[in-house]
């Protein structure tokens, strides 16, 4: 078995000892569910809230939802496994996706010979899905811009953290926060990918670091890269008053917005970005044209906003 074999097998197992066991269901109830694919493990905050809202949806519109994910964010490979053995375990009758990379289109293209359905969500690859649900994730880096821009008095030395190549959705919020950044007159002195693991993100960003005495504004454009830049700054604490805006709510995030470790970090919907998948999926089944993006809300949330570690799905 070589490395990358051996790679999916172990997230393979990962993913079935997190999940609770659910048994094969009857033939009959095959007919009656949606399978749910994240790009990343669904015991992730921004994920857990995705199946919720899915759940939610399938539960009023009588319909199961059957999840699941894969370690990493990017591991397209990984998502393919899961995908087909999800597909062929449940048999399910449409598919809500948050497509790792632009290969899934060749296996929404072949479900849809199949003659079931697929709604993208969080991200938008292209190809032959019936819709998207998304954030506009090119306006999200614009407003991290924009608000590090009115921090900073339109003028500083900025970090660009990028998470991977080839991830639409962070690929969109940094390519707005750089084009928005430039246009109001910050300048971008560095950036790099830190990959979508916590530990090489601090890792890489504590390298990049080293390298700059004074910093005046950072983004992140996701959980990972903010917590594993948040933790890399332990070891610079001389870089005061640096302007750092994140992306996603975890609780560390919060509690470090609370100690004004964090300056602000834009929000998603992720509860209703799961829900109106599987809720277009549902239309899709009764026949209807649901063909079209959507976009779902975002936020900045700042030190003086009334927060709470809690998610919010509304």
């Amino acid at each position: 078995m070589n490395c990358r074999a051996a790679s999916i097998l172990l997230s393979s197992l990962i993913l079935t000892l997190a999940l609770p066991v659910i048994a094969s269901p009857e033939p009959a109830d095959r007919e009656n569910c949606v399978t749910v694919i994240t790009s990343g493990s669904v015991t992730r905050p921004f994920w857990s809230q995705v199946v919720a809202g899915a759940t939610q949806a399938g539960k009023e519109l009588g319909l199961k939802v059957y999840a699941r994910g894969t370690v990493e964010d990017s591991d397209a490979v990984g998502q393919k496994f899961v995908l087909d053995n999800t597909m062929k375990l449940f048999r399910c009758q449409g598919l809500v996706i948050a497509p790792s990379d632009i290969s899934r289109n060749q296996d929404i293209a072949r479900l849809k010979g199949e003659n079931i359905p697929a709604v993208y969500i969080d991200r938008d690859t292209g190809g032959e899905r019936l819709a998207s649900v998304t954030t506009d994730n090119y306006a999200a880096g614009q407003l991290a811009a924009k608000k590090m821009g009115e921090a900073l008095g339109y003028h500083g030395n900025i970090l660009l953290f990028r998470l991977k190549k080839g991830v639409a959705s962070t690929d969109a919020r940094e390519r707005g926060f750089s084009d928005e950044a430039k246009k109001i007159g910050l300048k971008i002195v560095a950036e790099t990918y830190l990959g979508t693991q916590v530990g090489d993100a601090r890792s890489k960003a504590g390298k990049l670091l080293e390298q700059f005495q004074r910093v005046d504004g950072i983004f992140t454009p996701n959980d990972t890269t903010t917590i594993g830049v948040l933790i890399a700054r332990e070891n610079h604490k001389e870089q005061t008053n640096i302007i750092h805006i994140g992306f996603d709510e975890q609780k560390m995030i919060v509690d470090s917005l609370k100690k004004g470790k964090l300056y602000g970090y834009i929000i998603q919907l992720p509860f209703k970005m799961g829900y109106q998948g599987v809720w277009l999926i549902h239309q899709a089944l009764q026949g209807k044209k649901i063909q079209g993006k959507m976009h779902t809300p975002i936020q900045f949330i700042s030190r003086q906003d009334k927060i709470t570690a809690k998610p919010k799905n509304e």
